[in-house]
C-alpha cells in the first residue's frame, strides 16, 4: 500500500537527480538482469521497503505498477489522472504524485513526478520471477550520463559537465559508434536501416525502449514500406498500459545501428489496433528494445541528445525465440513454481495439448525447482532439433510431454 498527502498546491516541478559522492564522482552499482531488462533498486521518500524498479528509455514518468509483496511506501501531493499506452484496452486510472524523493545508490532525486497504477496490468513480478515494482526512465537519464554494461551487469551514473571531456573522447574514437538521438514527450528515437526478407532496404525512426525484452518491433500499419515476411508466427507478445499486444513474430536480414550491423534479428509485428495510441502520438515506425542493446556497451547522453555504442561478447549471439509455444509465469514472486500463462496457437506446446492454467514440476529431468524463471524460458529456446521434456500437472493428474523444438520463422 502506498499513503498519500491530498494535493493541497501543485508544487513546481524543479524534479532533479544530483550525486551524493565527493566531488561529483561517477557512482558504478551492479544491478539484476531479468529477461534482459536492468532492474535497480530504489528508496521513494525513506520508505522502509526498497522497490525495484526497471531502467526504462521508454516511459517518461517513473511509474509503480504494483506492490506485490505488500510494500508500504509514502507520497506526497497526489492527483488521480487516466492514462493510456500500448494494448487495445481503455485507459486506466493512476495516481499522480509531485514533490517527491527518489534515492538509487548514492545518487539523490528530489521533486520528483510519480505515476501510481491503480491497477497492476503489466504483471512484472509474475513475469520476470521476481518482485518488480515498476519503472524509471527520462526523469534519471535526463540529469546523467549512463553507462551500461549488460554483460558485466554493471551501470554507471556520469555528471555531464565532469565527464564531458571523457565522453568527447569517446565519441571521437574509433572504438566506439555515436549515433545521435532524438525527443519527443522525453523518450528518445533513433534512425537505423533495415533490410526486410524480400530484400528492400528501408530508414526506420525507432523508440530505445529498454524496458522490453524483445529486439526489434515494427509497425507495418504505420509505415507502408515495412512489410511483414512469409514465414512468421501468431504469438502474445506482452503487456501494455492499456491491456495484452498480439501480432506476429518474424525475422528480417538486417538491423544496421550506427556502424554495427545485426544479422537476422527477431522482429514483433503488432496488430495495429494495438498500437494506434503509439502511431497517434509519436509517428514512429516501431522500437528497438534491450535484446538488440543487450549485445552493446552503451552511454546514453540525454543533454548531448547522443548514444555511444560498442560491441560486446553478446555481439555475435543468435536472436533467438520461444519455440516450445509456452510462456510462463510465477505467481508468487521468487518461488519457483511455473504456471503456463500463454499457448501460441498452433506451435508444438499446443499440438500436444498443454493449456494455460498448467503447471511445469519438471524440464529436462530435473524439478523446476532447481531453475530460475529466466533460466526456465532460456530452456525453451534451445537449438532446433532439440527436445525439450516436460512434466505437468493439471488439477489432480500428472502427465508427460516431448516437445521436438523446430524454428518455424527461419
Amino acid at each position: 500500500m502506498f499513503l498519500g498527502q491530498e494535493a493541497k498546491s501543485q508544487a513546481l516541478n524543479t524534479e532533479s537527480f544530483i550525486l551524493e559522492t565527493r566531488k561529483n564522482r561517477s557512482v558504478r552499482m551492479n544491478f539484476e538482469l531479468y529477461n534482459n531488462l536492468v532492474v535497480i533498486p530504489v528508496i521513494v521518500n525513506q520508505s522502509k521497503d526498497t522497490l525495484k524498479l526497471v531502467l526504462d528509455t521508454g516511459v517518461a514518468n517513473t511509474l509503480i505498477t504494483g506492490l506485490p509483496n505488500g510494500e508500504e511506501i509514502s507520497l506526497n501531493y497526489v492527483n488521480t489522472i487516466k492514462i493510456a499506452g500500448l494494448g487495445e484496452g481503455a485507459s486506466i486510472d493512476a495516481f499522480y504524485s509531485t514533490g517527491n524523493e527518489v534515492i538509487i545508490d548514492q545518487t539523490t532525486g528530489d521533486d520528483q513526478v510519480i505515476l501510481v497504477l491503480k491497477e497492476d496490468v503489466f504483471n512484472l513480478s509474475t513475469l520476470l520471477g521476481t518482485y518488480v515494482h515498476g519503472l524509471i526512465g527520462y526523469s534519471l537519464f535526463k540529469d546523467f550520463i549512463i553507462e551500461i554494461d549488460y554483460r558485466k551487469r554493471w551501470l554507471k551514473f556520469h555528471d555531464p559537465t565532469k565527464f564531458a571531456k571523457n565522453y568527447e573522447s569517446k565519441k571521437r574514437s574509433k572504438k566506439w559508434s555515436s549515433i545521435p538521438l532524438t525527443f519527443k514527450n522525453n523518450k528518445p528515437y533513433i534512425d537505423v536501416d533495415i533490410i526486410q526478407k524480400d530484400g528492400s532496404m528501408l530508414r526506420v525512426n525507432l523508440l530505445i525502449d529498454s524496458g522490453s525484452s524483445s529486439a526489434l518491433s515494427l509497425y507495418h500499419s504505420a509505415n507502408e514500406k515495412i512489410t511483414i515476411p512469409d514465414n512468421t508466427i501468431r504469438s502474445f507478445l506482452g503487456n501494455g498500459l492499456s491491456g495484452e499486444i498480439e501480432g506476429y513474430l518474424g525475422r528480417i536480414e538486417q538491423l544496421k545501428i550506427g556502424d554495427y550491423i545485426l544479422n537476422n534479428p527477431i522482429s514483433a509485428y503488432p496488430d495495429e489496433e494495438d498500437i494506434q495510441r503509439a502511431i497517434l502520438v509519436s509517428s514512429r515506425d516501431g522500437s528497438i528494445g534491450a535484446d538488440a542493446l543487450k549485445r552493446f556497451k552503451v552511454f546514453f547522453n540525454y543533454q548531448d541528445s547522443t548514444m555511444l555504442i560498442q560491441p560486446s561478447k553478446f555481439y555475435k549471439d543468435k536472436f533467438s525465440y520461444n519455440m516450445s509455444g509456452i510462456e510462463i509465469a510465477t505467481p508468487f514472486p521468487n518461488i519457483p513454481l511455473y504456471e503456463i500463462s500463454h499457448i501460441r496457437e498452433g506451435s508444438i506446446a499446443d499440438r500436444e495439448g498443454l493449456k494455460p492454467g498448467d503447471y511445469i514440476t519438471e524440464i529436462n529431468g530435473k524439478g523446476s525447482s532447481n531453475y530460475t524463471l529466466n533460466e526456465a524460458v532460456n530452456l525453451f529456446q534451445k537449438n532446433p532439433g532439440e527436445y525439450l521434456r516436460l512434466k505437468v500437472v493439471r488439477n489432480d493428474s500428472t502427465f508427460r510431454r516431448e516437445l521436438l523444438l523446430i524454428d518455424e520463422i527461419d
